[in-house]
């Protein structure tokens, strides 16, 4: 699904990392930053996915799609603009429609269209299924990332919203107080972190150089670099599981 700062283009050679370096006494996978789910659908080897989100509305839509709901085919731009005035009517349609019909999956950044036979609804349902068709067995859950309950062991991944920028309202992100959470984690579990730049303390293991655009217009492309961190008290854990 249509989902910003998703990681679509690089979620295989991610999962890859973090199904192959399962280091869960109980074979326990968490997410802190679910969105739509794109990489922790491709995580193989875990016996229970806890998989968790703020967002509300995001986290109505998959628990939906669990029980069978069944996203629309076709959003027309007068429908966006009715469901974005109206959220609380159906949370879980306003969830697929706020991301999914969205450009750029930006929670209702402006109603997406392209050329006569692009249709961005359809485009969303049928890869939010297909994601969803791993995880009809995971445990979703809406909280703050700091208030999620890990089991004893477990592998953690998190993909926080970038330093510097904000979350889904208008507070920006506290970087700086979720870097000193993630080095207490990495204390007890393997904890994978999905950023461009990162502190000292935390070692790159996977990057990759990619393009983005924030422009509508899409005329302001730029390239970014998708790295994949662990705390360097993990090195070691995750050498010790590989031998």
């Amino acid at each position: 699904m249509r989902y910003q700062g998703g990681k679509t283009m690089i979620a295989e050679p991610l999962a890859k990392i973090i199904s192959m370096n399962n280091g869960s006494v109980d074979n326990i996978f968490v997410s802190l930053f679910c969105g739509s789910c794109v990489v922790e659908s491709k995580v193989m080897g875990y016996r229970k996915k806890i998989l968790n989100d703020k967002h509300e509305y995001l986290i109505y839509l998959l628990n939906g799609i669990k029980n069978g709901y069944i996203p629309p085919e076709h959003i027309s731009k007068e429908e966006y603009d009715y469901i974005k005035q109206h959220k609380e009517e159906n949370k879980m349609l306003a969830g697929f429609v706020g991301f999914g019909c969205s450009f750029g999956g930006k929670w209702f950044g402006g109603y997406a269209k392209g050329g006569i036979d692009r249709n961005y609804a359809l485009e969303s349902k049928i890869s939010l299924l297909k994601d969803m068709s791993t995880l009809m067995d995971a445990e979703f859950i809406c909280s703050d990332y700091i208030d999620v309950e890990l089991p004893s062991n477990s592998v953690i991944y998190a993909d926080p919203p970038y330093n510097n920028t904000t979350g889904y309202g208008k507070v920006k992100f506290n970087s700086v107080e979720f870097w000193k959470y993630a080095r207490e984690v990495s204390e007890k579990h393997i904890m994978y972190i999905s950023e461009q730049n990162a502190p000292e303390d935390f070692i790159s293991i996977w990057e990759k150089k990619v393009t983005r655009t924030l422009d509508s217009n899409k005329d302001n492309y730029f390239k970014a670099s998708e790295k994949l961190y662990i705390h360097e008290s993990n090195i070691r854990k995750i050498k010790l599981l590989n031998n």
